[in-house]
């Protein structure tokens, strides 16, 4: 049988590729975003793409386009636009009706006509609490009395096989059956020094359950080294991979392309030329620190932990701890793939800065693909026995 989704505010698609992973098939694709949907479509040429506004698109319109009777859809995801609910916006800029906080109404309307068998909508772990839970209450009461059972929890990436410490929050409901949590595959301190794994030639996705978190090194320690400006363009890889996530992220991969330095100005180089690994601002001479900066600027990653949240300012320094462990330089487009767990086989498209927003505005595709697998396996389960089983459970 073939599971089918279809993605709302796609980018450049991140929860697709996690769906694909585990076995989905992508019927259709909605963002506002050119560039990030160009690159959506290359990777995923056999999905219909709608760039629009998705307020303009009539969801009974495109459920007739796609022949889809109510039902049959296995799973609607998407991430409304989350930068009226997010901490990274200054407090005084977020209010309840900011127009980027109403576009899960949207979406809403969209699982109403379709009535897929599960629906996940993604956004930021302070939807859970703003406003004092009035959206997280109203998004649950929605979907209920449209007959969905429902449970919104906070997953941090780094605890499903992504080397990054990415919290994201889920919304996720089934029809006529009480919606499963995905398990932890992947244990530790996300702040403390922590151990590689070893590589296996036989790999696959069960490999890393039960591993320990993932750290910088093991997503990078393949790849070759640049000077800030150079390109890397002989595309084959120079080196075999040390981990089984660097097996994982080549897999299905015959060329390494994205993996770009950004040159640096001479301020930005005489900073990092200044720092150890793991060092940020706070450890710059005065005549070098920065007069303003973010928790982590100007900081270098350390080869022995997670990465921390990567965002689609990875291309400059100043706003996050973007500079590689131990080359002078940020890290690349490809690099900043690998921490958000896109495999090498995607391509981005677009320039630097595109790129770097197409990566940072999405959900790290295992994270989404260990959702997916955990639908698959309710869907193999009998529906009576296990909403017998299991009770209703709704996080709030």
């Amino acid at each position: 049988m073939t599971h089918t989704v279809i993605d709302l505010f796609a980018g450049a698609g991140g929860l697709t590729t996690g769906f694909h992973l585990a076995g989905f098939k992508s019927l259709c694709a909605i963002d506002i975003n050119k560039k990030a949907l160009a690159t959506y479509k290359h990777n995923s040429p056999t999905t219909e793409v709608v760039n629009n506004d998705i307020r303009t698109v009539e969801p009974s319109d495109l459920r007739s386009q796609l022949g889809l009777p109510k039902e049959t859809l296995t799973a609607l995801i998407g991430g409304p636009p989350c930068q009226g609910f997010s901490r990274n916006i200054p407090a005084g800029y977020r209010y309840l009706n900011d127009p980027r906080n109403q576009l899960y109404q949207t979406f809403l309307e969209f699982v109403k006509e379709f009535r897929p068998l599960y629906v996940v909508m993604e956004n930021v772990p302070e939807i859970l609490k703003a406003y004092n839970g009035v959206v997280r209450d109203e998004i649950i009461e929605k979907l209920e009395l449209l007959g969905y059972k429902v449970r919104s929890v906070s997953l941090n990436s780094a605890h499903y096989g992504v080397p990054q410490t990415r919290a994201r929050a889920f919304f996720i409901a089934s029809l006529d059956r009480c919606p499963t949590l995905p398990e932890p595959t992947n244990y530790g301190n996300i702040r403390s020094d922590l151990r590689s794994t070893k590589p296996n030639t036989q790999l696959n996705l069960l490999d890393l359950i039960e591993s320990p978190i993932l750290t910088v090194k093991d997503a990078l320690g393949d790849l070759p080294p640049l000077d800030a400006g150079q390109e890397y363009t002989d595309k084959k890889y120079p080196y075999p991979p040390e981990t089984n996530y660097q097996i994982l992220m080549r897999s299905g991969s015959q060329k390494l392309v994205n993996h770009v330095a950004r040159a640096l100005s001479p301020t930005q180089m005489a900073r990092v030329r200044a720092l150890r690994e793991g060092q940020d601002a706070r450890d710059l001479p005065p005549e070098l620190a920065p007069k303003k900066h973010y928790s982590g600027a100007y900081g270098r990653l350390c080869w022995d932990k997670p990465a921390r949240t990567i965002t689609k300012w990875v291309f400059h320094p100043g706003s996050g701890r973007f500079f590689h462990p131990t080359q002078d330089r940020t890290i690349t487009i490809r690099e900043a793939a690998r921490l958000h767990s896109y495999p090498d086989r995607f391509h981005f498209l677009g320039t630097y800065t595109d790129m770097a927003g197409q990566i940072g505005e999405s959900v790290p595709p295992l994270l989404a693909s260990a959702i997916a697998a955990t639908i698959l396996k309710d869907l193999d389960c009998d529906r009576k026995t296990l909403c017998e089983v299991v009770p209703v459970e709704i996080t709030k």
